[in-house]
């Protein structure tokens, strides 16, 4: 169970690499938050052990702070001369809605030779006929949070994304258009830079799947 002094943290931390483009030493997040270092590196055990970011192996320097990469990702996203890894493109549109404002991914189709930018002018994603592939469904997002983001990728057709499976012997999962993918990013990630940040419970997840037609057997978390 994550205590208010973990969620200052988890907030304090995503707002900082938000403002940085990375993240904060430990004793820099102590700092700004009037505690210890050892303070903050329980805290930070404590909300890898519920999944409310990554650390690296072994240690408590943050390697994932969803929707940031702190690593380079798949995606690149540029906002106003600023910029952020993401590990796939549900995150990097998670950046632009956290961040807001007209913004640039930078990724690959199905991660592979063809780049292509995906653009958000106005509050609206301008790359329509693209489609989102993840396949993973969410109860195993984080059996391995990495490979699930690297495996979740942009295609141009059911038929391309059928391919790529073969190819590469990874499931097909759910397949989501690029415009309502950007409106759940937008529903999901929007507040996640203002105070308090609270981790959602399953059912809050459930029901904003539901909210945004995400109600196939693929998206369960049970």
């Amino acid at each position: 169970m994550l205590t208010t002094f973990d969620e200052r943290v988890r907030g304090a931390l995503t707002r900082m690499i938000a403002e940085l483009g990375h993240a904060p030493p430990n004793a820099v997040l102590a700092d700004a938050l009037s505690c210890s270092v050892h303070e903050v590196e329980q805290s930070l055990n404590a909300l890898s052990d519920a999944h409310a970011l990554l650390l690296h192996p072994g240690t408590t320097t943050p390697w994932a702070v969803h929707p940031f990469a702190l690593s380079p990702g798949s995606c690149w996203v540029e906002i106003a001369h600023r910029g952020w890894w993401a590990n796939c493109l549900y995150c990097g549109l998670g950046i632009a809605a956290a961040v807001g404002g007209d913004a640039e991914i930078s990724t690959r189709i199905g991660g592979e030779r063809e780049q292509v930018v995906v653009q958000i002018r106005n509050g609206a994603v301008q790359e329509r006929d693209l489609l989102f592939h993840l396949s993973t469904p969410p109860r195993h997002w984080w059996d391995n949070v990495i490979h699930a983001c690297a495996s979740f990728q942009p295609f141009r057709s059911e038929e391309e994304i059928d391919r790529w499976c073969t190819r590469h012997a990874l499931p097909r999962g759910a397949v989501v258009p690029l415009p309502q993918l950007w409106e759940f990013a937008r529903d999901w990630y929007g507040a996640y830079l203002e105070e308090p940040w609270r981790k959602r419970s399953a059912q809050d997840a459930e029901q904003l799947f539901r909210r945004h037609g995400f109600t196939s057997p693929f998206w369960s978390l049970t």
